[in-house]
């Protein structure tokens, strides 16, 4: 049955319309057939694109062919859905959603997943740390100082001055992860979680029957965060750290939601983590080339920064 111009149409139906013209009869090479089918018709878009850039102006009769290329894409896309047995309005419902989160401009508000603890198990609303580099020795090596409130709750927590131990590069060339405790200072700023931070300064949630300080705040939850910490820095490491758009994709911050899936922080949005490493690096770059500075954070405002900045 023909459908009428100006007559709208859902997605499943359509889908339903295209699998009755979809005739291969062996549903692996009927895969393989309309998978190819995809590439051949997304390159099809591509030589519109390509005739464009070659010409320096839009070809004649562009929106004409490349509807024709749409509706050829969408048969396969309808085809390739039924073959796996995808409902197409979940799969464009799920894109949708998809990027809402990833392109998202606006951070939600900060998050306390220590609201209602005891004020000693809680991460102080603002923060600054002093990173201090020591160049007397064979190779550099950084250590943080707590300051102000920070730095009472320590003493009184930990009997002790300074937060964490000194730290080199721990790599026989000079990249600068000695500073690389921004990166849990971030994620503690933007995300209102660090469970490395939270050991450092003695604030665990250890109230209750223990399974907050077991699960969130425990071994595994401090391991995950230095190995995050660790494959970002890696990640970001060939371009001198500069956290882009780019480099901040879907796919990286598809890997990070990953990692951190059962931890509370894994409610978190996209923008959120893009948020983080980008401030992140921003101040790891500052101490790394002024050899050291004061850091602050606010976890109201979900910023960190090098102070005088």
């Amino acid at each position: 049955m023909a459908i009428q111009r100006g007559e709208l149409m859902e997605l499943h139906e359509f889908a339903a319309r295209a699998g009755e013209t979809d005739l291969t009869t062996d549903p692996d090479r009927g895969l393989q057939i309309v998978l190819h089918g995809l590439a051949g018709e997304a390159g099809s878009v591509v030589s519109e694109a390509k005739k464009w850039f070659r010409d320096g102006r839009p070809p004649a009769g562009l929106a004409g062919r490349v509807s024709e290329e749409l509706g050829d894409l969408l048969w396969y896309v309808a085809a390739a859905a039924n073959r796996l047995s995808l409902d197409l309005n979940v799969v464009a419902e799920q894109s949708l959603t998809k990027a809402a989160l990833n392109f998202a401009a606006e951070l939600p508000p900060p998050s306390e997943y220590d609201a209602g603890w005891p004020d000693s198990q809680r991460l102080l609303r603002q923060m600054s740390v002093r990173f201090v580099e020591d160049n007397s020795g064979a190779v550099p090596i950084v250590r943080m100082e707590p300051l102000g409130e920070l730095a009472e709750r320590i003493e009184k927590n930990r009997q002790r001055k300074q937060l964490g131990d000194p730290l080199d590069d721990n790599l026989a060339i000079d990249d600068g992860y000695r500073y690389h405790d921004v990166i849990h200072l971030a994620h503690a700023a933007v995300l209102g979680w660090s469970p490395v931070l939270r050991g450092l300064m003695g604030a665990k949630r250890k109230a209750g029957d223990g399974e907050t300080d077991r699960v969130q705040d425990g071994a595994r939850a401090a391991a995950i965060e230095e190995g995050l910490a660790a494959f970002v820095f890696n990640f970001l490491e060939p371009d001198d750290f500069e956290a882009t758009d780019d480099l901040l994709g879907w796919d990286l911050i598809k890997h990070v939601r990953r990692t951190v899936r059962g931890l509370e922080v894994e409610d978190q949005p996209p923008v959120a983590w893009k948020r983080t490493y980008r401030q992140a690096f921003d101040v790891f770059r500052s101490l790394r080339d002024t050899g050291g500075g004061v850091v602050e954070l606010d976890l109201d405002a979900r910023t960190i920064s090098v102070a005088g900045d």
